[in-house]
């Protein structure tokens, strides 16, 4: 069993691991170092990496208390879902009421690992290609349909 400091610095040493694993391979592609995260240009929007204790995602989360403008933009990404899901070679779930461990409702729309721990060190290759490889294509859709979902 892990101390709370050991859990602290193990999710540290991922973090910081796989930031030097993206860089280095985002800069191979001429791409900036940083992931466009939460700077998508429409607030509400985040794409996300999370990786816990059983799995690990990517994909987009939808935050706002506004219920209806919450909905409005989860469904004009519905309006691409045949294109996200073709882009990231995958379906994808969709759920409009998603509720974060700290109890927050989001809208969330991604892609997952299971059977795959922060914990256990011998995962973080696998989960920095999922990762990577995932949020590439994520942003590679982003970056060209954000003007059509922010209208």
């Amino acid at each position: 069993m892990l101390t709370i400091e050991e859990s602290k610095q193990l999710r540290l040493d991922f973090w910081a691991r796989f930031r030097n694993y993206s860089a280095v391979r985002r800069k191979q592609k001429g791409k900036p170092s940083l992931w466009i995260m939460n700077h998508t240009k429409i607030s509400q929007l985040k794409l996300k990496f999370e990786f816990e204790t059983n799995k690990a995602i990517v994909g987009i989360d939808i935050e706002t208390r506004n219920l209806d403008k919450r909905i409005e933009l989860f469904g004009k990404l519905e309006q691409f879902k045949t294109i996200l899901e073709t882009t990231m070679g995958t379906e994808m779930m969709w759920e409009l009421e998603y509720t974060l461990t700290n109890g927050k409702s989001i809208s969330r729309i991604y892609v997952e690992k299971t059977g795959v721990s922060i914990y256990n060190k011998e995962d973080w290759p696998e989960v920095f290609t999922f990762l990577y490889k995932n949020m590439m294509k994520l942003e590679k859709f982003y970056e060209e349909y954000w003007e059509g979902i922010k209208e």
